[in-house]
């Protein structure tokens, strides 16, 4: 009977360890999630700071080719007298605002078709987009979960499955077959096993008929 207590007590220790390294992967899990979810979000900042310098750059670039532009036309005007004169330069004046009208009209078709700088490409990231966003081992949830994973004018869809997966680390550890789970339910059935056993006492001892018969009466 004391051998069987001291199992049970032995029992009753690893579930309480298992319990703990669960939590433990747990709390794990969720931190890391919200580590990626944060670099992700980062990255995406990166690139959108970058893409907006590039296109800025570009309508730098091409206001200044028009200014230029019209200084040349203004200065082929200046060469001409009366009439013609003031007629050169207002087409050069009018040429110069048509360019300026559509060095902005291309910006903002640039910058709408530019899939880093606005929330409406972010929102609408592809799966594959995703999948190669996220860590390997975390593509089985998403494949679960993709579904419903929506962007936001604030979250991508990146960002908005990592917090996800930052809230649900049980699932995280499920579909990277931790074997935490399945070692508790296994000393819990053996700590249950031993509890019965302890309280059904020691077995008593079959005789067999030929001691029976040997007993004096």
């Amino acid at each position: 009977r004391q051998e069987a207590r001291a199992k049970l007590e032995h029992l009753r220790e690893q579930v309480i360890a298992a319990r703990t390294a669960r939590k433990d992967a747990i709390r794990q899990a969720s931190e890391r999630c919200r580590t990626e979810r944060l670099a992700a979000r980062e990255r995406a900042k990166a690139l959108r700071e970058r893409a907006v310098a590039e296109l800025r750059e570009a309508v730098r670039l091409e206001r200044l080719t028009a200014r230029e532009t019209c200084s040349l036309r203004r200065k082929d005007a200046s060469s001409k007298d009366g009439v013609a004169r003031a007629r050169a330069e207002l087409a050069a004046e009018r040429a110069y605002r048509a360019d300026l009208r559509r060095i902005e009209h291309n910006n903002k078709a640039r910058t709408r078709a530019h899939p880093h700088v606005t929330y409406v490409e972010r929102r609408t990231e592809s799966d594959d987009e995703v999948r190669g966003n996220i860590p390997a081992d975390l593509v089985p949830l998403f494949e679960r979960v993709r579904r419903g994973i929506k962007g936001s004018a604030r979250m991508s869809r990146t960002e908005a499955f990592l917090k996800y997966a930052e809230e649900h680390p049980d699932e995280v550890l499920e579909l990277a077959e931790d074997k935490t789970d399945a070692l508790i339910r296994e000393l819990q059935r053996k700590e249950r096993e031993a509890a019965r056993a302890l309280a059904r006492g020691p077995k008593r001892r079959k005789y067999t008929p030929e001691e029976l018969a040997a007993v004096p009466f």
